[in-house]
């Protein structure tokens, strides 16, 4: 995951003009809070807000229903990426992670922080200084990543299909072009989350809501 959000991100290195001002668009959702991320990290045994949320939905989880909202989803999503591997090097190098459900598509959106890929990845560090020399307009060394995907569910968790496209900033990059770019994007279909307590069999998206059908997880 990481090495992919490196490579996404000095893409931008070949490209000028219009690149030059999309890379100043940070997300509207975005409230300058840096603690989102590392919070997730610092609770990974304790999440607290999730063990409110599903205590307050026991009996759908018992029945093996539940019904999230887009903020519930959220929560849980920054619990569950910060027990997974991959999630917890998104997370080391985010400022914030949302996600925004859509009839049929989910968006992972991120504001990656380029002082932490440095501090993460020590290889990345002559990437991360061009990139600055490149682009020192960017307020802090944040980029705003997001990824637009089908959603699936496999072995319990939850992932996207290869057909998924990215936007870096306000420059959007279709799966074309991310297959021309040489992007290994059918790793989307080996890449799954198992969400926090939950195994999930099935799943429908709906205007900022999730309906799944669930077992408990231990």
């Amino acid at each position: 995951m990481l090495r992919i959000i490196l490579f996404l991100l000095l893409l931008v290195l070949a490209v000028s003009g219009y690149v030059w001002y999309s890379m100043q668009s940070l997300p509207a959702w975005f409230d300058d809070n840096p603690s989102q991320a590392s919070d997730a990290l610092n609770n990974i045994q304790t999440p607290p807000d999730v063990h409110k949320l599903l205590g307050g939905k026991v009996a759908d989880v018992m029945n093996g229903q539940i019904v999230l909202s887009e903020d519930e989803f959220n929560t849980i999503l920054l619990a569950s990426l910060a027990r997974d591997a991959d999630g917890r090097k998104l997370l080391q190098v985010s400022d914030a992670v949302k996600a925004f459900l859509r009839p049929g598509e989910v968006e992972i959106a991120a504001v990656i922080n380029l002082d932490k890929v440095e501090a993460v990845n020590p290889d990345a560090r002559r990437a991360v200084e061009k990139f600055d020399k490149i682009f020192p307009f960017l307020d802090g060394s944040r980029v705003a990543l997001s990824v637009f995907g089908t959603p699936v569910v496999r072995h319990g968790g939850v992932g996207v299909k290869d057909d998924f496209h990215i936007r870096v900033g306000a420059l959007p990059f279709s799966n074309d072009t991310l297959r021309g770019l040489g992007v290994d994007v059918e790793r989307a279909n080996r890449t799954n989350l198992d969400l926090e307590y939950l195994e999930v069999q099935e799943m429908a998206l709906t205007k900022q809501q999730v309906s799944m059908s669930v077992l408990p997880r231990f």
